[in-house]
């Protein structure tokens, strides 16, 4: 397996799309959201095999103080190769200069990223949801 990973290399909306249906959480997002993401990510990385993308992240940041690392997700069919992993490492090479990085996770892959150098802070994470009366 030859995956090339780029930070360059463009992506199509609907092979990301492809990979966020695979989750439970973005499953849904349409391809003009998609769009509008990708134009307005600070960063985003690709993993391909060959033409086909099988990975992607993107990163929100000011690259200086805060970044939020966003949306990691790896084609089922090549999950547990180390390809999330590589991702990973390859946006922390780059983000090396921001003064903070984080990301928000679900309970099952908090061991994946203390494998990474994250630790669960003490701070509390807030969500605010808009809704119509």
């Amino acid at each position: 397996m030859n995956i090339n990973y780029s930070f360059e290399r463009p992506l199509a909306p609907q092979d990301v799309r492809r990979l966020l249906k695979q989750t439970g959480w973005a499953g849904k997002r349409d391809i003009s959201g998609i769009e509008t993401m990708l134009e307005n990510s600070f960063l985003t990385i690709g993993a391909w095999d060959d033409e086909r993308l099988i990975g992607f992240a993107r990163v929100l940041s000011d690259g200086v103080y805060r970044a939020l690392i966003d949306d990691l997700v790896v084609d089922e069919s090549y999950r547990g190769k180390g390809i999330g992993t590589e991702i990973m490492k390859h946006l922390l090479a780059r983000l090396e200069q921001v003064e903070e990085i984080f990301l928000r996770t679900g309970k099952e892959m908090i061991l994946f990223y203390e494998r990474l150098g994250f630790t669960l802070n003490r701070g509390t994470t807030m969500d605010w949801e808009f809704k119509l009366d």
